[in-house]
């Protein structure tokens, strides 16, 4: 069975996924709910022009006073006349106490002392989505709103408070039966880009609600609805998808359903209510749901504002080590007894809902990865006397020099984003473009996820085959180009390039190459092991004197060290043994041809393959012997001249002859 390989790049591994982790002993997943830091709504219907009914629509941060905003929408029986549903907004300094100052936007009988938002002739009717784009170049069209009327409109504003529609008719017109209705939530889409919107759609003659996705680039048209999930059976009878709060953390699409129950249910608690479950997606369309069985947030205590009912419409906001959200509780039902409804606030760790959990000591291990930045870090609390230690695998399964448990810096306490270090050394660049594996020793611990960090170029940059790793030989092979050595048996200590892929594009080569190389303190050993339907067709020399490559069967190694600059080694042996070496740098004028190659080099073929043999003395390479962990820049490319132009490479050069800029990495250990 081949292994498991991941490219994670930089996307966070969280402990809600088994995709990661191969194996663990010790450890049990734990779910964590949203806690909420304030008893009782944070904003209520306190003036005369409010209603007694209160949702957030959005909540964010005002760069302007370093404080925050909220938009929330509003209807219900009022005081002061006004039409059913309005819209408001509101200010912070901390996010939990909130002031309604006066807008001064729109006039309640002569008086404009409110916190409406309006329109030139109307105030803001059923806002279900703002959006913040400092980056527009049209300031005047700085907030962005979808609303519902019914259909979705789009408005735009210079202040969030006076806004203008962006056209007469709707962006997303009502189709027949798509269900575009008031139950809805928008997102700028983060990792797809974009904007999502999700909505619920109805069913059997309206008497069953499942949820809808649609996509915009530009919030002016707008793909589907498509129905994408319905309720799962886990979440009990009678349960429904009424609506999605949806946002996206460390690469993934995180939701919280709103699941309502009808009278269905044999647990009376459960009927004609609404409250918040725990979803998750890579793609943001296939769902699945996390520990059905528990909400993402407590109900409210008999009594209380939010014990009947809760929802968001609010996207979640994000905190440097926490999230928090917004939402709608109403101490009634969904069958019509509720009269009022506040907002409230919950809060939870930064990819907090789900954790790796030892009690005694556990472990686990991941599967391999690519690993594209400069460090690995954790999100993880402990207890008191609790801990945890990394250790590093390489691609053999070995525990790296250095990287031992042992070696570990010890977490001990609460930290979303720390970063992994062995005796105080956390940068692991030279390790980039190698799979590794990971493996955690933890005690009275939580583990929520893990990640590779570095910077954007680091996981935008292409990346070539994994570095060649470069040991000692236990003893040298004897040069006759046969490979029979032990040291070309010893998987541990001769590192292997192989996948050659095509010389103009990343495709794999029609035929294989295997190159291994090993070393002792004076010598590199390399062999090639080239696979060859045609060896029949193999002549000995198509050329004579020099060795050329538009001719010849050759393979040529690229060898640089990091104080040769610009300049490469090229070693270059025929089907036949032939052997040139050449010293080539393009910035520097061009090529020095050597009068002879100080190396040895040996040749055989049998039915179906050819085989190299070197050893290259470091002092023909103008360089000492080099240190445990010194990194070459290295590339083999194959010329294969039996089949026509058939050109393969270690690491693709793109069609250009004399690139060196994309060649790989052997590491010597």
């Amino acid at each position: 069975m081949e292994p498991v390989v991941l490219d994670i790049r930089d996307t966070t591994q969280f402990a809600v996924d088994e995709r990661p982790f191969a194996a663990m002993q010790g450890l049990v997943r734990r779910f964590h709910q949203m806690q909420k830091p304030v008893k009782g709504p944070v904003v209520d219907a306190t003036e005369p022009w409010e209603g007694t009914f209160l949702a957030p629509v959005s909540v964010m941060r005002d760069e302007a006073s370093a404080g925050w905003k909220m938009w929330y929408g509003n209807y219900g029986e009022r005081k002061q006349p006004v039409q059913e549903e309005t819209n408001h907004l509101a200010f912070s300094k901390d996010g939990i106490h909130w002031e309604k100052p006066s807008l001064g936007a729109w006039k309640l009988g002569g008086d404009s002392r409110n916190n409406l938002v309006v329109f030139a002739d109307r105030t803001v009717k059923g806002a279900c989505a703002v959006f913040d784009d400092p980056d527009e170049p049209d300031k005047t069209r700085r907030y962005k709103m979808i609303y519902y009327l019914p259909n979705y409109y789009l408005a735009y504003s210079p202040d969030g408070i006076h806004w203008k529609p962006a056209q007469k008719d709707p962006v997303w017109p009502n189709g027949s039966g798509d269900g575009l209705e008031e139950t809805y939530f928008f997102l700028r889409d983060t990792i797809a880009g974009g904007y999502r919107g999700y909505m619920r759609v109805w069913r059997r003659h309206q008497t069953i609600r499942k949820l809808g996705l649609g996509d915009s680039g530009d919030l002016l048209k707008w793909s589907g609805p498509g129905i994408i999930w319905e309720a799962v059976p886990e979440w009990g009878i009678g349960a429904q998808i009424y609506g999605m709060n949806v946002w996206t953390e460390g690469g993934v699409y995180w939701g919280l359903p709103w699941i309502f129950y009808g009278d269905e249910p044999l647990d009376l608690n459960l009927r004609q209510n609404l409250r918040l479950k725990l979803a998750w997606s890579r793609d943001g369309q296939q769902w699945q749901a996390v520990f059905p069985d528990q909400d993402a947030m407590p109900m409210g205590e008999p009594g209380s504002f939010d014990a009947g009912m809760v929802l968001s419409t609010c996207p979640m906001v994000e905190l440097p080590d926490r999230l928090r959200l917004y939402y709608y509780g109403s101490h009634g039902l969904h069958d019509g007894s509720a009269i009022r409804s506040a907002i409230g606030l919950a809060e939870i760790r930064r990819g907090g809902f789900v954790s790796l959990h030892a009690d005694g000591e556990g472990s686990l291990v991941t599967h391999r990865f690519l690993l594209r930045g400069e460090e690995l870090r954790i999100n993880a609390q402990t207890g008191k006397k609790g801990y945890v230690e990394a250790e590093l695998l390489n691609d053999y399964g070995s525990i790296m020099d250095g990287f031992e448990a042992g070696s570990s810096d010890r977490l001990s306490g609460d930290t979303v984003d720390h970063v992994l270090t062995w005796k105080g050394k956390g940068n692991l660049a030279f390790l980039r473009g190698q799979y590794i594996r990971l493996r955690l020793v933890m005690k009275d611990a939580d583990l929520y996820s893990f990640r590779v960090a570095g910077t954007r170029e680091m996981f935008a940059a292409p990346i070539g085959p994994s570095p060649v790793r470069c040991g000692r030989c236990m003893q040298p092979p004897v040069i006759d180009g046969k490979l029979s050595e032990e040291c070309w048996m010893d998987f541990r200590n001769s590192g292997i390039a192989d996948d050659f892929v095509k010389f103009t594009e990343a495709v794999k080569s029609p035929v294989k190459t295997r190159v291994m190389m090993t070393r002792d303190e004076g010598n590199l050993y390399i062999s090639v092991d080239c696979e060859e339907p045609l060896t029949d067709k193999l002549t000995a020399s198509r050329s004579s004197g020099e060795v050329n490559y538009t001719n010849d069967e050759v393979v040529e190694f690229r060898l640089s060290s990091p104080e040769h600059g610009t300049h490469f080694h090229q070693l270059m042996v025929t089907f036949d043994g032939r052997k040139q070496h050449c010293w080539f740098s393009k910035e520097a004028g061009g090529a020095k041809v050597f009068d002879r190659a100080e190396w040895e080099a040996k040749t055989s073929s049998v039915a179906g393959r050819w085989y190299i043999e070197m050893a290259v003395p470091f002092k023909s390479l103008t360089t000492p012997s080099p240190k445990a962990g010194e990194q070459w820049k290295m590339n083999v490319i194959r010329y294969r001249r039996v089949a026509g132009e058939d050109i393969s490479c270690w690491c693709c050069m793109f069609g250009s002859v004399h690139r060196n800029d994309v060649s790989g990495t052997v590491v010597f250990v």
